[in-house]
Parts: C-alpha cells; sequence; structure tokens
C-alpha cells in the first residue's frame, strides 16, 4: 500500500512537470533561446562601444617636410649698386628693377663680378627701352619686371604670389635667386639715403639663422646685407600703382630657376 502511495506521487510529480513545459512553450516561447541563437564572446564584444585609438603608421604616414640646410648662399654672385657712381639722380634713383634684373643676368651668364661701368651702360640701355617700349620709365610690378627680363635680355624669371619666408629660403636653397619687391622705407636700412626709397627691389641670395642674405642696390654697401627675415618679409609688397598704397601690395617674388 505503501509502494503504492509512491507511484501515485510520482506519476503525480511527472504530470506536473510535463504540463509546466507545455504551458511554458506556448506562453512564453520568447524565453527559450536554442544554441545556434546565444550570442558568441567575440559578438558580445563587437556590441559595444568600439575604443578609439590612434592610427598606427602604417595605416597614416606622417607627411614629410623637406628638411631645408640651416643656412645658404648663393655663391659668386655679382655686385654693383644701381649707382654705380654715386649720382642719385633721378633715373638712377628709380633704377631698382633694372640693376636687380642686371646682377641675375650677369650670374645666369657665369660671371661673379660686374664693374661699375657695365652696371651703369645696362642701366641706361635698359631705361632707353622701356621708353621705346612703354613711353616711359616707371616703377615696375614684378610681372612687368619679368617681361622686361624676357624680352630685354631673354632672362625667363617666374613670378610667385602669397609667399611665405619659407618658401624665399627654399628657392634660395635650390641656388635659385629671388628678386623681391619691398615698401622700401619698412626695410630701415641705415644706409639709404634717408627717409629711403617708396619702392625698392633687391635679390635674395641666401640665408643664415633669422637673416636672409641679400645684394641691395640700394647701396653702395649692399652687397651680402643682411636683413632680419621678418622684416624684410613684412616690407614685400608688390607695386601696385600708389606710394600711399604701397603696403597693400601682394606678398610677391621672382624666381631665376
Amino acid at each position: 500500500m505503501k509502494r503504492q502511495k509512491i507511484y501515485i506521487l510520482i506519476g503525480i510529480l511527472i504530470i506536473v512537470l510535463l504540463g509546466g513545459f507545455f504551458i511554458n512553450k506556448k506562453y512564453y516561447p520568447t524565453l527559450l533561446v536554442s544554441p545556434s541563437s546565444q550570442i558568441s564572446p567575440s559578438d558580445a564584444i563587437s556590441l559595444s562601444p568600439t575604443p578609439t585609438s590612434s592610427p598606427s603608421p602604417k595605416e597614416s604616414p606622417t607627411p614629410t617636410t623637406k628638411t631645408l640646410p640651416s643656412s645658404y648662399l648663393i655663391k659668386n654672385f655679382p655686385f654693383q649698386s644701381q649707382a654705380p657712381f654715386a649720382n642719385w639722380d633721378q633715373l638712377h634713383d628709380e633704377a631698382c628693377e633694372e640693376a636687380a634684373i642686371i646682377l641675375v643676368k650677369w650670374w645666369d651668364d657665369s660671371h661673379s663680378t660686374i664693374s661699375a661701368q657695365t652696371m651703369d651702360s645696362e642701366i641706361l640701355r635698359m631705361v632707353d627701352w622701356e621708353i621705346k617700349n612703354w613711353g616711359s620709365h616707371k616703377d615696375l610690378t614684378i610681372k612687368e619686371t619679368a617681361q622686361m627680363a624676357k624680352e630685354f635680355y631673354g632672362l625667363r624669371l617666374t613670378s610667385k604670389y602669397d609667399i611665405t619666408i619659407a618658401d624665399i629660403k627654399e628657392e634660395v636653397s635650390q641656388n635659385h635667386p629671388v628678386i623681391v619687391p619691398t615698401a622700401g622705407r619698412l626695410l630701415g636700412n641705415p644706409y639709404f639715403r634717408q627717409p629711403g626709397p617708396i619702392y625698392h627691389m633687391l635679390v635674395v641670395i641666401g640665408y643664415s639663422g633669422n637673416n636672409l642674405i641679400v645684394q641691395d642696390i640700394g647701396t653702395r654697401r649692399g652687397e651680402h646685407y643682411q636683413y632680419d627675415q621678418v622684416i624684410l618679409f613684412n616690407a614685400i609688397h608688390d607695386w601696385n600703382g600708389s606710394p600711399e598704397n604701397i603696403e597693400q601690395g601682394q606678398k610677391a617674388m621672382l624666381v631665376l630657376q
């Protein structure tokens, strides 16, 4: 009798368990997750926010910047001032563009020197050419200066605008002379006839530290003259037709390449 009761209790327990299983499957099917739909550890990791990390050098290579020499000088560059006989009349006072072109031409022709007589004769010839072709001897933009250099000497100079100090140094470090137009009185050169030229061109032929080395044809003491690079750069302005607006001219240069 006792054993019979045990069988009855076991049967009741089995019925209860089976009933619970079928009820659970019918009313709560979403609670049953098959093994194939379980989230793997790797999937769980991909659902979490991706941490931000710095790209490896292979993923994002650092752009290389050209390293310039700490100093450079274009050697054997000739010099004479724009008034080689110290005759600072109106013609010679306005002859900086012509003198700059002449020095670049002589260097390009492998001449390390130029006599005062040759410099003066070439300036006079070039001024005559301007009067014949343009009607007057006047201040020139770098574009006009390049045109005159090409038509008078066959010398090709490249105009570049919106330049930086680094642009000037890069050209010079490649042995390219650079002619820059300036608001001359901003240069503060003590050897100029004061107060100095309103508009002035000179030739950059080197640099050392924070100085730019130039052939400043506006003074007989201008050979290898050194300007603080910031002072010279701030003075660079192309001619825009008016002395009153000289400081509004573009940052520009002419390069012999």
